[in-house]
């Protein structure tokens, strides 16, 4: 859940690599934590583990499983910190020492195991994504295996971490206090330690990796199944499928241990949570047209039977999320709104409060055609609640408006543009979009604007702020040039024409200057030049280099104009060997490209 009850340390060792200070309560052993915790801070990992190897003995004598897991986890991190931090000399110690330990610590030090494997996993992801299944069982080393198996290891470390299921329903959460570090939300959300490993377990079982690992008769559910329907219905639902080994079927059956049992509860805050992660679940991976229709009938019912809790704020936040989804954002902020007024204090009104946010903000951009001449072009405003959106025109020097850095528009670029004396601004009126969705005003574009480049800049706050501000910018050339450029790769040579946009009539002798890219400026600089013929026609060759890039700048009456675009050319070489073939055979067969469970 969002803002768990209780999350685990792990001891800095869901992260393997980083090892933090684990200072634990005040108990009989805190001097001794106090030397573990200065020693980490210090680099001194073997000071550190010599202090563990004091307190482990005592814990397990003391029989303080949690203090005992934490002193042995952080042992097996700091001793493969000074080894080189691999990963799977980790995993293979954390077994060894779960085969030593005690009965009633094995089941949370496999659930860590199987953290570990999780994250040693999506450390690698790449490997076992890219191997194939073989036919023979894999081997004992877990670095070789595939994707099926090293997800089928993680759930056989979480089944068994969950074995003892009894048990566990009796061991109050806060015996683990030593372990879990504290969350925003009290331990009734996770009131045994049972509730918090098999939420641990769902998290995998829940997780996207999974998809990779289907085999041919894996089990799917359909939303019209009793994923949604109410508790009583869910509890007696027996999904049938020959692949029980399936991890949505075994989180299918956590859910229903959690809801059978907590539904007799007092605080029925634990049952309550367990009810909308299974809806959650179910929207997540269930299957049918009708899914988000059924899931949100399902967090109507809920909201009703729940709505003296605060845990109805995070089912409004997920209604509400679907509905944005659809695309009906009124009915969205009505929903949020609810849950926010409703629980303002609890993590489904932040949700609700971060989603209306999102629905209210308001942004508006600009687009333009990049040389602007008779008759003027529109601009376009893209804009969502917003009413009024203002301009500024500022004029930018050519050498610098060539240069690829003002191609995008960062903070840096942003603040100097804004510092620019603007020769043009206006304001117009936007319609309101009473629907806070995207709407676009076409407005016309200013006139009396001289020839040469500016940066238009665009606003909905008249300072141009930055705070709750978008601000777009767009290059504009005001000329009435027109340049058409083509590359001809083979010949080595780009060419082109200079014309009058107007009319489109060719330009005779008006200069084109090459703008090379300069490594060391790290800007482009003009090169060599030439002019257009009395077709308007001008042309390059390759300087010499095996390829280059450059841009062109025109200027013609006093009028210029840069090209849109970066071009290259490339010294043409001759084939070492003319009478060189090349062959190529291709299979073509009728079997299809794809048939389910193919490998």
């Amino acid at each position: 859940m969002t803002g768990k009850a209780n999350h685990i340390k792990w001891l800095a060792c869901a992260l393997l690599f980083l090892v933090t200070t684990c200072t634990s309560e005040a108990g009989p052993r805190d001097s001794l934590w106090s030397q573990v915790d200065e020693a980490i801070e210090k680099g001194l990992p073997r000071t550190a583990i010599a202090v563990l190897d004091q307190i482990i003995p005592m814990a397990l004598q003391d029989q303080a499983h949690a203090e005992a897991i934490k002193a042995i986890c952080l042992k097996i991190v700091l001793e493969g910190q000074i080894q080189g931090g691999k990963v799977e000399e980790m995993i293979v110690r954390l077994e060894s020492e779960i085969a030593e330990a005690p009965d009633p610590m094995k089941p949370v030090m496999e659930a860590i195991l199987a953290h570990w494997y999780w994250q040693y996993f999506q450390q690698n992801r790449w490997r076992f994504l890219g191997r194939t299944q073989t036919a023979e069982p894999p081997g004992a080393d877990f670095t070789t295996w595939d994707l099926p198996r090293i997800l089928a290891e993680i759930d056989r470390h979480f089944t068994l971490a969950l074995a003892a299921d009894q048990e566990l329903k009796t061991i109050p959460i806060n015996q683990y206090d030593d372990l879990l570090e504290k969350g925003t939300v009290p331990d009734t959300y996770r009131p045994t330690l049972y509730d918090f490993l098999a939420h641990e377990a769902l998290s995998f079982y829940s997780a996207g990796e999974q998809a990779g690992a289907l085999p041919q008769d894996t089990f799917e559910f359909m939303a019209d199944s009793p994923i949604f329907a109410p508790v009583a219905e869910f509890l007696v639902w027996q999904p049938e499928t020959p692949n029980t080994e399936s991890v949505k079927l075994k989180a299918i059956g956590l859910y229903q241990s959690l809801l059978a049992f907590h539904q007799n509860d007092s605080d029925k805050t634990a049952f309550i949570d367990a009810d909308l992660h299974r809806l959650e679940f179910g929207y997540n991976h269930a299957l049918g047209p009708d899914k988000a229709a059924l899931y949100q009938v399902a967090l109507e019912r809920f909201v009703d039977n729940w709505k003296y809790h605060e845990i109805a704020a995070r089912a409004l936040y997920e209604w509400a999320r679907v509905v944005h989804g659809q695309g009906d954002y009124v009915q969205a902020h009505a929903l949020a709104s609810q849950g926010l007024n409703m629980y303002p204090d609890s993590i489904g009104g932040a949700q609700c409060y971060n989603l209306i946010q999102q629905i209210e903000a308001r942004s508006a951009t600009i687009r333009t055609e990049r040389v602007w001449n008779a008759p003027l072009p529109d601009i376009q405003v893209t804009y969502r609640n917003v009413t009024r959106v203002f301009f500024r025109v500022v004029p930018f020097a050519v050498e610098d408006a060539v240069q690829s850095a003002w191609g995008y528009i960062n903070y840096d670029e942003l603040e100097i543009l804004l510092a620019i004396q603007p020769v043009l601004e206006w304001s117009a009126d936007l319609p309101a979009t009473v629907d806070y969705q995207q709407r676009t005003e076409v407005l016309p574009a200013p006139e009396g604007l001289d020839k040469g480049f500016y940066f238009l800049i665009a606003s909905h706050d008249p300072s141009f702020g930055k705070n709750d501000n978008q601000v777009s910018v767009a290059p504009i050339w005001v000329s009435d040039l027109a340049l058409v450029v083509r590359s001809l790769e083979r010949e080595g040579v780009v060419e082109g024409f200079v014309l009058d946009a107007r009319s489109g009539e060719p330009l005779a002798d008006a200069t084109v200057t090459r703008w090379t890219y300069d490594s060391t400026s790290q800007r482009h600089l003009p090169a060599d030049q030439t002019q257009s013929d009395e077709n308007g026609l001008f042309c390059f060759s390759h300087l010499g280099q095996d390829w280059f890039s450059f841009l062109f700048v025109v200027e013609y009456a006093g009028q210029k104009l840069a090209s849109e675009n970066i071009y290259y050319t490339y010294l043409i070489r001759p084939p070492q060997n003319e009478q060189e073939t090349h062959e190529q055979t291709v299979f073509f067969t009728d079997r299809s490209l794809y048939r389910p469970g193919q490998t």
